[in-house]
């Protein structure tokens, strides 16, 4: 197990600032590893081996000062735009992206239930009992998985005819690193993130993962392939490069990683 600031905290201060642009920096002394500079959850965590004497572990973090500077404004550009996209204290009127759209949600006491209309959201939950804005997440990740599952079962009706194989199983889950996967048994994954942006990107990603049924690498055959299946696959493609981190900031502040409450 890592331990924190083994050395003087009148040392850490001296050498390392206490935040960059607002995050955070943690700093781990494991008794071995590989000295690395990396970002979390809102924070900088600075890996600072033990057997690594002061002043390199401060030569390595000037080193990479101007980056480390770069990337957190970067992704707290991301954060920020998330949170003002991704908004679900009752307190305060909601916001939630739900499939292209930015829909207002509406709040009410009372039993819960999340209704979704073509321009709106109700949500009803107990706001004066317990914690209401872990109740509006679950609902809203119930919601969005149950609509994903509906819009991709209604997709899979196609996609395995003009395959001519059958998903075995669908599965709707969060995602760090994929956005969709195959099992060996046939079991498609989609990440959750997909029921942000507009549908065609998540049925993009389904079509990816069926054309997998018939060729197994990413050579020029396979993308033949999804070309068939869903010839606005480049377009979505872009989506999910250009959105990569914007979407997976909102899946991480839709789980609770980014509620102060």
């Amino acid at each position: 197990m890592s331990a924190r600031l083994q050395i003087p905290r009148t040392q850490i201060v001296a050498a390392f600032p206490e935040s960059i642009h607002g995050w955070p920096l943690v700093i781990e002394r494991p008794a071995r590893a590989r000295m690395k500079i990396a970002l979390g959850q809102g924070e900088v965590l600075f890996v600072w081996p033990e057997n690594t004497a002061l002043v390199r572990a401060q030569a390595f973090f000037d080193e990479h000062r101007a980056w480390l500077e770069r990337t957190v404004r970067s992704h707290r550009r991301i954060h920020d735009r998330a949170a003002a996209d991704l908004k679900l204290d009752p307190t305060w009127p909601g916001r939630v992206p739900w499939f292209g759209k930015l829909l207002p949600m509406h709040f009410q006491d009372g039993p819960a239930r999340l209704t979704v209309h073509a321009d709106h959201i109700d949500c009803r939950v107990p706001l004066h009992r317990g914690q209401p804005v872990r109740a509006i997440q679950r609902l809203v990740i119930a919601s969005l998985t149950d609509a994903l599952t509906a819009k991709a079962r209604c997709w899979l009706t196609d996609l395995e005819r003009r395959v001519g194989r059958q998903c075995q199983d669908l599965r709707i889950r969060p995602m760090s690193s994929l956005w969709g996967s195959l099992s060996p048994q046939g079991a498609i994954t989609l990440n959750l993130a997909l029921a942000f942006p507009h549908e065609h990107v998540a049925e993009y990603v389904l079509a990816h993962e069926m054309a997998h049924f018939i060729e197994h690498g990413h050579g020029p055959k396979f993308w033949a392939v999804v070309e068939a299946l869903h010839p606005e696959h480049e377009e979505a493609r872009r989506v999910l490069v250009r959105e990569h981190r914007y979407l997976q900031a909102l899946l991480a502040r839709l789980r609770g990683a980014w509620f102060d409450a």
